[in-house]
């Protein structure tokens, strides 16, 4: 798959994340998405990612031993992981285009020809259709290299379900670790 490319829509830049820059963007981060939960994935198939619903998925299990002083360690770790991962692990940083400020994390995570994708949206810039823009930049760029594109939205997640199907996902029967349904892009045809 190779390093992901900035990928560009009407409000924003997705820049790639790299070791270099892992350690500011978490602190940058850390405090806007505090109210994300971390999920633990189990093994198989990869599932880490950032799921629509704003959790970090398949993260270190001690990820919540954090640093009370250090409240960007986590995120910090959690970066620096995905940046070093390897080309199979593609991480950017949402900026809107008027303003430097970062407003989340875009992930694809793939395995083969499949990428499962997520977003993670800071706290005060929610509701203002930046993941549907991300997620959509995204899948767009991974059909077009051939890739089936897939999300996982925790069952009963209202605001993860609304933006699957906003970006044209469609749900499957599919439940990882009982409460993540897989949902698939048609390709299209």
């Amino acid at each position: 798959m190779g390093e992901g490319p900035t990928l560009t829509t009407s409000r924003l830049l997705a820049l790639p994340l790299t070791v270099w820059n892992a350690g500011y963007v978490a602190e940058e981060l850390a405090s806007a998405l505090s109210f994300t939960s971390v999920v633990v994935g189990s093994g198989g198939p990869r599932q880490s990612g950032v799921g629509p619903d704003g959790g970090l998925v398949g993260t270190d299990p001690y990820a919540d031993r954090s640093d009370p002083r250090d409240p960007a360690g986590s995120l910090r770790r959690e970066l620096r992981r995905r940046a070093g991962a390897g080309r199979s692990v593609l991480t950017w940083v949402l900026r809107r285009r008027s303003e430097p400020a970062a407003v989340g994390l875009l992930v694809a995570d793939t395995q083969g020809r499949r990428a499962v994708v997520g977003v993670s949206i800071a706290f005060g810039c929610r509701r203002e259709g930046y993941a549907t823009e991300a997620v959509r930049a995204a899948a767009v760029w991974l059909e077009y290299r051939g890739v089936l594109v897939e999300t996982r939205i925790r069952r009963g997640d209202a605001v993860g379900k609304r933006l699957g199907q906003a970006t044209s996902f469609v749900p499957t029967p599919v439940l990882v670790a009982g409460w993540w349904r897989v949902w698939l892009r048609p390709p299209a045809g």
